[in-house]
């Protein structure tokens, strides 16, 4: 009994010791529990190049066709104002922690930027820029009539969730951000709703939807604006049943990885292996270039060549705030909602795919433009980065009205 007992201790004792050290991982600079838990390190440039390295992920492959774009590259003047106040893009970028930017002019890349380690083969995580993506899905679904209508609820694909709140919400609702379901997404407050989803989905590996069902409705949808990445992992279920449980990594690759010439690429799951299940709601690792191709499928109306990758009128449906509580200001740094993208006030039509620490890819059709950031920033600072962007824009638009002029 003694040597059942010493062994049942041994065994319990490993047990620990390897979930610790998976958990904190010593040998390794980064580790899961220290990006979960959201303390406020010096420096993520790294850890940020590396997500797929360090949580489980999927492949999203490469394009047989890779494109590239075009290379038109011009000197810009970086200065910019911000509540009143001369700026400038060194400033900002050693502030933010900007580990890259890249902006297209009319399809061709007229500025391209590293900064420190990181180059342009480098994939950076998108954090929530990926709920825009999950969104851009949806749209391809419904055109393809997997989806019969956006009023449908959730649980009609997403069957796991019959019987929920979550599985009583439609799809519309999901996508305006108005579910009225009660989840805290404080990143950095304890306990949060958000951080313990990354806790159990990047630490224990649960089923994320396992995490979600029991959360329920303290208000009645579709009145406000209520940022929730729940809801986007919900849209991520809709998904997956409306195509016969095919994972979001080869709907992405057969959607819009294929279509848009995307080199490569990873999307963190909640756990390893073929059960693993996309986190819809964040994590993309993409390059600059490969976001920006996402930004410019946008620009052009969802329509790559003579193909219509994204349903017509998609663009202006995800770029208009369903409520008055989703509009924007009239001003600089003034952020609406549409349906899971970000609007801009003072810039009229232009929209966003954002994503926590400074990850943006910036979309202004009516300029031709496609800005794409990614950041480690944890100053805590927030909506600068339109003034930067709308000086981009106003100084290439002023750049291309002398050049016509120049030739007469």
């Amino acid at each position: 009994m003694r040597r059942l007992f010493f062994i049942l201790f041994c065994a319990l004792c490993a047990a620990v010791v390897g979930a610790s050290v998976y958990f904190f991982r010593p040998f390794s600079e980064f580790s899961p529990q220290e990006v979960v838990s959201m303390v406020d390190t010096p420096d993520r440039r790294e850890a940020y190049r590396m997500m797929e390295k360090i949580y489980p992920s999927k492949n999203l492959g490469r394009a047989e066709q890779v494109t590239t774009f075009e290379r038109d590259l011009r000197e810009l003047d970086l200065t910019y104002k911000w509540q009143g106040e001369p700026r400038d893009f060194e400033t900002f970028a050693e502030e933010r922690n900007v580990q890259g930017m890249m902006v297209l002019k009319d399809g061709r890349v007229v500025y391209e930027r590293y900064l420190g380690e990181a180059e342009r083969g480098s994939g950076f995580t998108s954090w929530s820029v990926a709920k825009s993506v999950t969104a851009s899905l949806i749209g391809i679904a419904l055109a393809e009539g997997v989806i019969d209508s956006l009023d449908d609820r959730a649980a009609r694909y997403a069957v796991q969730y019959a019987g929920t709140d979550y599985g009583d919400t439609s799809i519309r609702h999901l996508l305006m951000m108005s579910s009225g379901i009660d989840f805290n997404e404080d990143y950095e407050a304890e306990g949060s709703d958000i951080r313990n989803l990354f806790i159990n989905t990047f630490l224990f590996n649960k089923d994320v939807d396992g995490v979600l069902k029991p959360y329920e409705r303290n208000r009645e949808p579709g009145e406000d604006f209520d940022y929730i990445s729940s809801n986007t992992q919900v849209l991520g279920a809709v998904l997956r049943g409306a195509y016969d449980g095919r994972d979001l990594g080869s709907l992405f690759r057969e959607k819009l990885g294929e279509p848009l010439g995307i080199s490569s690429g990873t999307w963190l799951t909640d756990r390893q292996g073929p059960a693993g299940k996309v986190l819809a709601y964040c994590c993309l690792q993409l390059t600059l270039e490969n976001y920006a191709k996402l930004g410019q499928l946008y620009v052009q109306d969802g329509v790559v060549g003579e193909t219509r990758v994204l349903p017509e009128g998609w663009r202006d449906f995800v770029r208009t705030a369903p409520t008055e509580d989703h509009e924007a200001k009239n001003e600089i740094g003034s952020m609406g909602y549409g349906h899971h993208f970000w609007l801009h006030g003072a810039d009229e039509g232009a929209f966003s795919m954002q994503g926590y620490d400074g990850q943006y890819v910036h979309m202004d059709p009516e300029e031709g433009v496609v800005i794409v950031m990614a950041s480690a920033d944890r100053s805590g600072q927030r909506w600068e980065h339109p003034a930067l962007f709308r000086a981009i824009k106003d100084q290439l638009r002023d750049g291309e009205e002398g050049r016509r002029a120049s030739r007469g």
